[in-house]
């Protein structure tokens, strides 16, 4: 969208991007998974025939509606609900208290609740999932809730929420990332002829700079990707240890990576820009996933749902789900390196499970919606989310009524399922988010040549030293100068 676009057109694109995706996080540096604003999908209310007297609250704390919709559209125990209540079968209702997710907002307001034991159950991101793992507010899931099986669930998503003996949490879904391509862009780069095998080869890790370079080559004013924080989590998710061990916080190389490959890209022109606007979650991020300019989109399966099918639509299909959409000129494949976007995990709080007018409701609620497989099947059938039960997510990726025109008839299951294996939180630590969060606004001045590499770590390292009262260190092998980063 140019710069000179009327306000009015400008506005609305924005109150579109806002509404056609709750920013999955904070999910997870971007503002990460999920989260900053509220996400409005799905809010048509359920009457039921006859509604019965409230009888119990359960006080559930959210950033957004994704989890809030998923139990709404697939709990068998609902019984109806508004914006702001679901009212289960037998009397007992939750209550659903959003705080969106910008900075520490989430986290802050939650803390004060919980503090106050005002709080039942509540999601969580993996960018400070150790936090709540290590809370004494938060109950083991384990020993508090019977039967609780979650031993058909992916791994990673089990290993964050893993405190010795104690699990912390539980979550519905996977979050494999894949690189979505433009097949428009892609044959008109690349010729009318060219085939999906031949892309997958070109965005491989081997060959993806030199498709970058093809892109530009073309003089067709296509571009690899529309900002620099795009592939942020590709880097991200693939750290060679934690970060914070306890006493220090060492940045991670591939964070440096990430900003040396992404200085590189767009002084190259391969990057549509590095504005502020195209970093993720602006509004010319969002509306350039609906036009034709850019080769690569980085995904995953939750962000299909709530953000690419609002960002880019048929004529008339806006409000269709992805199952009754036509091909939207997008392909999914494999990414180049294995990595997630996020994800979700909810848990319930020691004072939420010691209730007894509750308890049984909370624990039915995350045994249901995370682990029985027929309620996981349901949700990746009707949101095209990738649910977290290996089993079923292997019979699906073999199902042939699972291809979607959308994405020309691919059956994205079988793709997000050979992606999952890249998956690993095995080195997330406690600061991550700020981690995430800042660097990336610290280097895209950096990007943008208002600021030198020198200066923009020097303006990460004040922001975090005010933000967490911590002081990152270079990694060895690392150093930065005026005239831009050394990775040794």
């Amino acid at each position: 969208m140019k710069k000179t676009i009327s306000g009015v057109l400008l506005a609305l694109t924005a109150v579109f991007a806002l509404v056609a995706c709750g920013k999955k996080t904070t999910k997870e540096g971007e503002t990460t998974k999920k989260g900053e604003a509220t996400t409005t999908k799905k809010t048509t209310k359920l009457t039921s025939k006859e509604k019965i007297e409230k009888k119990n609250k359960i006080v559930f704390h959210c950033w957004n509606n994704e989890f809030q919709s998923r139990v709404n559209d697939y709990y068998k125990n609902v019984n109806y609900y508004d914006a702001n209540t679901t009212y289960l079968l037998g009397g007992n209702y939750i209550e659903w208290v959003t705080n969106p997710n910008e900075g520490s907002n989430y986290q802050d307001k939650l803390d004060t609740a919980l503090g106050k034991d005002e709080v039942d159950m509540f999601v969580f991101e993996a960018d400070y999932a150790t936090k709540y793992v290590k809370s004494d507010k938060v109950a083991d899931l384990a020993t508090a809730i019977e039967g609780l099986d979650m031993s058909g669930q992916y791994k990673y998503t089990k290993d964050i929420v893993t405190l010795g003996d104690e699990i912390k949490g539980t979550s519905w879904q996977a979050t494999p990332g894949v690189t979505i391509y433009n097949n428009n862009v892609a044959k008109a780069v690349f010729g009318d002829t060219v085939t999906y095998e031949t892309m997958v080869s070109k965005l491989n890790a081997e060959n993806f700079k030199a498709t970058a370079a093809e892109v530009k080559a073309a003089k067709k004013n296509k571009f690899m990707m529309i900002g620099p924080d795009c592939w942020f989590r590709v880097y991200s998710n693939n750290l060679s240890a934690k970060m914070w061990d306890g006493t220090d916080l060492t940045v991670d190389k591939q964070l440096f990576q990430w900003a040396k490959d992404t200085k590189e890209f767009y002084d190259a022109r391969y990057i549509r820009s590095v504005d502020d606007d195209y970093g993720l979650w602006g509004a010319e991020w969002g509306a350039e996933q609906g036009k034709d300019n850019c080769l690569c989109i980085f995904s995953c399966p939750w962000f299909t749902d709530f953000c690419l099918t609002g960002y880019r639509a048929n004529k008339g299909e806006e409000e269709k789900p992805i199952a009754e959409r036509t091909d939207c000129g997008l392909r999914v494949a494999p990414s180049h390196k294995g990595w997630f976007w996020g994800g979700t995990w909810l848990t319930a709080t020691k004072t939420g499970l010691a209730k007894d007018g509750i308890k049984a409701d909370i624990a039915t609620l995350i045994k249901t919606m995370t682990t029985d497989k027929d309620t996981l099947v349901a949700i990746a059938k009707g949101a095209g989310d990738f649910t977290n039960s290996q089993a079923a997510m292997e019979d699906l990726a073999k199902d042939d009524s699972c291809k979607v025109a959308y994405f020309g008839g691919q059956n994205c299951f079988s793709i997000y399922a050979t992606s999952v294996a890249g998956a690993d939180l095995s080195k997330a630590s406690d600061y991550d988010q700020q981690v995430a969060e800042n660097i990336q606004a610290a280097f895209r001045k950096y990007f943008q040549a208002y600021s030198t590499a020198a200066e923009a770590w020097a303006e990460f390292v004040s922001a975090l030293e005010d933000k967490i009262t911590k002081t990152p260190k270079l990694p060895t092998g690392v150093s930065i100068t005026d005239a831009g980063i050394t990775i040794e």
